[in-house]
Formats: C-alpha cells, structure tokens, sequence
C-alpha cells in the first residue's frame, strides 16, 4: 500500500468521527454560550490535546494496556459527566435581563476541562486501535511517522473544533434579544444534559 493510500485511510474515518456531533460537542456549545468564543479556545485546546494523548497511545500499540485501566476511566467518566451537568445547571440559571461578562477562567483551566472531557472518553482509543492498523504497520513506525500522524490528527481535530466553534459563536451573536438569549441557553442546557446522560450510560 502506497503512504498516499495510508495516509487517507487514516484521514478519512478520523474526519468524520471528529465531526459527528457529541458529548465533547455539547460542551463545546455551552462554553461558547456562557463564556464566549475566545474564552473556549482553550477548552477546545485541552480537547484536541486530549484526543492526541490517545492517538499516542494507539499508535504506539498500547491500546490494549490501556484499556485494562477500567476505574481510571470510570472515574474520569464521572468527572465528565459532572462537568457537563455542572454547566448545563449555570446556563439554565442564567439571567439574561442585563448583560453579563462572561465568567473568568484561566487558560490552564480551560485545557483542564477540555483535556478531562475527552480523556474520559475511551471509545476514542478504541477507535484509534481498530482505524490504524489498516492504515499502516504499527510495528515498523519510526519516532519521525508516529509524531507525523500524530500532528496530522491534531491538525484535523483542531480544524473540526474551531469550526464547531465559529458556528456556536455566530447563533450567538444572532440571538440579541433577552428572550432569544435565554431561549438559547436552555436549550444549550437541555442538549448537554442530553449528552452527559449518554455520557453516563454508555460503556
């Protein structure tokens, strides 16, 4: 199989699963409601970052091994979950009579929150392990190929995210009245609350 081929093989299903809406996405929408676009760039960061510590880890063959970590995952499972709901309860709460700076958080947080969310996740070591080795020989990758996949992962996670972002920033921006604005919110609301109970129940 030519590298061209391999390469497509891996770019392809890694695309589209990144760009199929979910938990991580929810969240996404939430922060961008109740903290603003830019305040979000570095949840989407820790996300991205996240999704590459797995990518790691699949291509270096230690799917497996992690996976026999089953209460760390529970454990970040729950911590996920939390999150989400955590952020669902301010939305819903929220006033939008007058408004509101966004809530301050530093960047290290932000990574924090995004990175937690997606290493909760391990359906994407999952995913990493059964894409790869059509893709290519993961015995015979060399340090220069795995940091090469892994920048391409990066590359396609962060354009997928920040395009998730713009679209969540421009509904925002079109909303102006109290009434839209709080209509908004609860439905931001709803939906992660949506996906913190998938979150909670799929294994």
């Amino acid at each position: 199989m030519s590298a061209t081929a391999s390469i497509w093989l891996f770019v392809v299903p890694f695309a589209i699963a990144a760009a199929i809406p979910g938990p991580a996405q929810g969240a996404l929408l939430g922060q961008v409601v109740s903290r603003g676009a830019r305040s979000t760039i570095p949840f989407i960061g820790g996300m991205v970052l996240g999704n590459a510590a797995w990518l790691v880890v699949a291509t270096l063959g230690l799917a497996a091994l992690a996976l026999q970590f089953e209460h760390v995952f529970i454990a970040v499972k729950w911590l996920g979950v939390a999150f989400i709901l955590f952020i669902a309860w301010s939305l819903w709460c929220k006033s939008t009579e007058q408004p509101q700076a966004p809530p301050k958080r530093s960047v290290g947080r932000g990574l924090l929150a995004g990175a937690v969310l997606t290493l909760s996740n391990p359906k994407a070591v999952v995913f990493f392990g059964a894409v790869l080795p059509h893709a290519f020989d993961l015995t015979a990758l060399s340090w220069p190929e795995v940091l090469f996949i892994t920048a391409l992962g990066i590359g396609i996670d962060l354009t997928i995210q920040l395009a998730y972002l713009v679209t969540a920033s421009r509904i925002k921006c079109a909303l102006q009245s109290p009434k839209a604005m709080k209509r908004l919110n609860r439905t931001s609301a709803g939906v992660m609350t949506g996906c913190a109970g998938w979150m909670a129940v799929s294994h």
